[in-house]
């Protein structure tokens, strides 16, 4: 008995032991529904795989992704589950997972995730502090629209696109379709959609009940029927807050969960009414193709997307169909190729740039040199012209000193015929003066020989 009573203690104490041993770790995880969502439903039978681990795992949700970042930023978590549209902020290689195109087929996404569970492609999940640890599809995305008229990529001219959480590709793919960017949120997009402020979303066949985006198709809408790539949920963990192989472990216990994931998917594709998805052409898909393609191409120019996962991608979609016209050659040569290609044509571009530079220098010589002899035939023509006008002006001058001298002679001449007549005047005044004397005498005279007649006749 007393045995007995020191065995049960002991097992008690070691049991007791491994429990407090178990680290506790908190994941800030995303779940549109919150605590009871889908998401946090589905992660939760990783809690007892983790202790095996030696790790104690709570997840703490939250309805709005951004927030659940900035949480994890901050300390409050270990670990994230996000979109890739924000996991790619951590780790460059996860944010390229749902590349448009990149992964075209269920075969092609299983097949893809297996290679990342791979001892040897754990380094593809590490950057700088942080690592993937779980990669979780929740399906093929596909172009929910109001108007089901919308069904070719350039039907998406002029109308209005969702951009969730700035997410770089769906930015890439409105500006090349011509649509107009509406700025979303997770909590924000349905509401916008379903009351016909966005005319496009971009969303899983989970979406369509989860948010009720049946409202905004209506009557009139539809769900374009061809996968524009698969919708990623990942697991970002800070890589000192954990053992070196969690994940690893993790990766691989997500894959056994692949199963369970694609029924989820399935059955979520199934509930929607069959009168919503718009059938589309060989045509429609093949344009839709070449389209993604050229998105992912220049979203890998722009740095966005990275270049490894696009190269092990295309390995994939070449290997599950050789057929394919990109197989034809690897991306490395054509990128050799094409990097030559862009060599030899940025060194004709340089020495195209030289001689039209050696033109204008020459264009430039001779404008300047003509424009010098053309500085001199104006200073040339300034001078003759000042030269005339001097002798113009010197002529004018002489001219008013001629005129000015013939009046000061007229004015003479007229004082002096003013002066001659003034003495011809007082020469004539004078003369009639002495006429009047003489008159004066006669008529005394004649009076006095009147007068002594006069006296003599009466004598």
């Amino acid at each position: 008995m007393k045995l007995l009573s020191i065995l049960t203690v002991t097992l008690l104490f070691l049991f007791s032991s491994t429990v407090f041993a178990l680290e506790r770790k908190t994941f800030c995880v995303w779940d549109p529904v919150g605590r009871t969502g889908p998401v946090v439903n589905f992660y939760s039978d990783v809690i007892p795989k983790a202790q095996n681990w030696g790790l104690d795992i709570r997840f703490v949700a939250y309805t709005d992704e951004r927030v659940a970042a900035k949480k994890f930023k901050e300390g409050h978590c270990e670990a994230v589950v996000l979109t890739s549209i924000l996991s790619r902020q951590f780790i460059k290689f996860a944010g390229t997972m749902d590349a448009i195109g990149a992964i075209n087929s269920q075969k092609g996404l299983e097949l893809a995730l297996a290679t990342l569970t791979r001892e040897r492609a754990g380094n593809l999940m590490i950057e700088g502090d942080y690592e993937v640890v779980t990669t979780f599809p929740v399906g093929s995305m596909f172009a929910f629209v109001r108007d089901r008229s919308v069904n070719t990529i350039d039907d998406f001219k002029g109308k209005s696109l969702a951009i969730l959480n700035g997410d770089p590709q769906m930015k890439k793919f409105s500006d090349l379709a011509g649509s107009s960017q509406v700025d979303v949120t997770l909590a924000s997009f349905a509401g916008l959609f379903n009351r016909g402020e966005v005319d496009i979303v971009i969303m899983p066949a989970l979406a369509y009940n989860t948010f009720e985006l049946y409202e905004g198709l209506g009557k009139k809408g539809g769900i374009i029927d061809y996968r524009l790539y698969y919708g990623m949920l990942q697991t970002i963990a800070k890589r000192d807050q954990f053992p070196d192989d969690f994940g690893r472990n993790m990766r691989s216990y997500m894959l056994t969960r692949l199963k369970a994931m694609n029924k989820m998917v399935k059955d979520a594709e199934e509930e929607i009414p069959p009168r919503y998805w718009i059938k589309t052409s060989q045509f429609v898909k093949d344009d839709i193709d070449h389209f993604s393609k050229r998105v992912r191409l220049e979203l890998k120019d722009d740095n966005v997307n990275h270049p490894t996962a696009l190269k092990l991608f295309w390995k994939i979609r070449c290997r599950l169909d050789p057929s394919r016209g990109e197989c034809k050659e690897s991306p490395d040569k054509k990128d050799k190729r094409e990097k030559q290609n862009a060599e030899k044509k940025k060194a004709q571009k340089k020495l195209k740039q030289l001689k039209l530079q050696r033109q204008k220098q020459k264009k430039l010589a001779q404008e300047k040199l003509d424009s010098e002899k053309l500085t001199q035939q104006n200073l040339a023509q300034e001078r003759l012209a000042l030269k005339k006008k001097d002798q113009l002006l010197q002529a004018k001058l002489d001219q008013e000193r001629f005129d000015l001298a013939k009046l000061e002679r007229e004015k003479q001449e007229l004082e002096q015929g003013k002066l001659e007549l003034k003495e011809e005047k007082i020469k004539l005044e004078q003369e009639k003066l002495e006429l009047q004397e003489q008159k004066q005498e006669k008529e005394q005279e004649k009076n006095e020989r009147s007068w002594w007649q006069y006296i003599l006749f009466w004598l």
